[in-house]
């Protein structure tokens, strides 16, 4: 009997739009799974209240006894079709589970299945909001899908109600008085392409919400039509003038800037760098670029603002490890500050990443006067040479402000001109605690400047000698900087005595010379072997201690 009330776990209704469709609505197998609208129209409910087979899947739909929804028909599989959830995002996904692929989804807002994807693709409110099913066309059966959420707070409340106990509604054991033969075989899964390799297919995707804007473009969150993975897109598009001048203007500025920053992430690896997706877009004739990276839950300035609680530790630890990768390959990220350095909450805590390269440059190459002037270090300012280190000083005035030594966050608002700045960096390097034991991070000067790789030998030197480190291990000891056990060295060979010289004095001058030269280059490949091992994020970090290296105050 068809309830007049909607069940509470609904997600969305499927809405029949021809007789094929009411005919399975009006199946008594799937009475138990129907509600009636404000208007008067028996609708088919999908959600958590369905006692599906398998965890993430909300409903399958087929001819088969095995199907949640029975549709009937010899031209439709057995399990024609299924509503599943994308573990990591939440969002449903529509999976053709055909033989023949005969499901699709239609109307001026379909992202619809296509040949060389994967038979799945994701249901949205406002998107590929009718599906069809069965026959050459596919469209035998027509459902058109209501939903009862906007997409974010769909998500939101997929991932509450996953982890509630819901009383399913079960399917009543109704006989079947006619068993259509097989003109189809029954359904297999089908989710592989069936062409090379998805490269050469543009990345589709819905945009959910706008995240931010800039000179460099908009950044929206969005998400992949095709995988149901959350991701971050920025949109570069040009100007609304399109006169010649302003396109040269605008391809100088902001096109090739961004065509520099994917050319520098396309090429990272890094547990604390932002991991870059995709791009598309260069070279055609709208002049619509678009860069896919992967989606964080939010920047370090929105985590301050928020008052939220976070380990300070990790932050500078994460973010030197990141500088050290990046001068390692002589990039430098020339705009590093709270909003650019983004994060994800893990079990450990937060693990942070460095994004926006939009201004990063070579160091071969960096000389424009180009960043965030409050974090901009001295010689940026002043157009001279670049290097790395213009990125440490950043991060030092990015902790100074994280941790808001003596209110700089709102003297920083005051400042009217460089002087202002580092005037107030100066002094707070020399009077606070909390950056005291890294205020070699904020020399004026660069040649008298710390290095990223001076830092963390700082901080390894103090693990060498058993001194506190500033990792506490409790909270932040990610998988990947985890402590290995030390091996036992092997046995090298016995010492053999060195034999006399039995030659004349320049055969001994040659003999002390080549081992000057042998004993050089031990030492460049020794040095050059522990710089590799510095910059490995699998080199132990942390230890268990009782307070950080810098001083006895622990960053919490």
């Amino acid at each position: 009997m068809t309830s007049s009330k909607r069940n509470p776990y609904t997600i969305f209704s499927l809405v029949p739009l021809n007789q094929r469709a009411r005919e399975v609505i009006a199946d008594p197998e799937n009475q138990h799974l129907t509600s009636t609208q404000a208007n008067g129209i028996v609708v088919l409910d999908i959600g958590f209240h369905i006692r599906s087979r398998t965890q993430d899947t909300l409903a399958t739909l087929g001819r088969g006894d095995d199907a949640d929804i029975y549709v009937s028909g010899s031209m439709v599989s057995k399990i024609q079709c299924s509503f599943e959830i994308e573990t990591e995002s939440n969002v449903i996904m529509l999976y053709d589970r055909s033989y023949g692929q005969t499901t699709q989804v239609f109307g001026d807002d379909a992202v619809p299945f296509e040949h060389g994807r994967s038979r799945k693709v994701v249901v949205l409110d406002r998107v590929n909001t009718i599906i069809g099913m069965g026959g050459v066309a596919r469209n035998l059966v027509q459902f058109k899908l209501r939903w009862h959420f906007d997409p974010l707070s769909m998500m939101n409340t997929v991932k509450d109600w996953k982890r509630a106990l819901i009383p399913p509604v079960y399917k009543p054991r109704n006989a079947r008085t006619i068993d259509e033969s097989d003109t189809i075989l029954g359904s297999r899964r089908v989710t592989r392409p069936h062409t090379a390799t998805q490269g050469s297919l543009i990345m589709r995707y819905s945009i959910l919400s706008i995240i931010g804007s800039g000179a460099f473009g908009q950044v929206h969150r969005a998400v992949d039509m095709d995988s149901g993975k959350l991701m971050a897109v920025k949109l570069l598009t040009p100007p609304g003038n399109r006169s010649e001048e302003a396109l040269a203007g605008w391809r100088q500025s902001r096109y090739y800037s961004l065509k520099r920053e994917v050319e520098a992430i396309s090429h990272l690896s890094h547990p604390h760098i932002v991991e870059y997706i995709d791009s598309q877009g260069w070279g055609d004739e709208d002049g619509r670029v678009e860069i896919f990276m992967a989606l964080k839950e939010g920047s370090l300035e929105s985590l301050c603002l928020s008052g939220a609680t976070f380990s300070k530790t990790a932050l500078f630890n994460q973010m030197i490890l990141a500088l050290c990768y990046l001068a390692d390959k002589d990039i430098i990220h020339r705009d590093i500050k709270p909003e650019n350095i983004l994060y994800v909450t893990a079990e450990y805590g937060h693990k942070f990443q460095l994004g926006d390269f939009g201004v990063c440059n070579a160091t071969y190459q960096a000389r424009t006067v180009i960043g965030t002037q409050l974090y901009m270090a001295p010689e940026v300012a002043r157009g001279g040479e670049q290097t790395p280190k213009a990125d440490v000083w950043s991060l030092f005035v990015t902790m100074v402000w994280t941790f808001d030594c003596q209110g700089f966050r709102e003297k920083s608002r005051q400042f009217v001109n460089n002087a202002d700045i580092y005037k107030a960096i100066d002094s707070i390097a020399t009077s606070e605690d909390c950056v005291a034991s890294i205020k070699e991070m904020a020399v004026q000067d660069p040649r008298g400047r710390a290095s990223a790789l001076d830092m963390l030998q700082k901080c390894r030197n103090s693990v060498a000698h058993g001194a506190p480190t500033p990792m506490d291990v409790d909270q932040i000891a990610t998988p990947a900087f985890r402590r290995t056990p030390e091996r036992t060295p092997e046995p090298g060979p016995v010492h053999q005595p060195r034999r006399p010289n039995l030659y004349d004095d320049d055969d001994d001058d040659d003999n002390n010379n080549n081992r000057e030269e042998g004993r050089g280059l031990r030492r460049s490949a020794r040095l050059a072997t522990q710089r590799a091992s510095l910059l490995s994020p699998d080199r132990p970090s942390m230890a268990k201690n009782k307070g950080p290296w810098w001083g006895e105050r622990r960053w919490s």
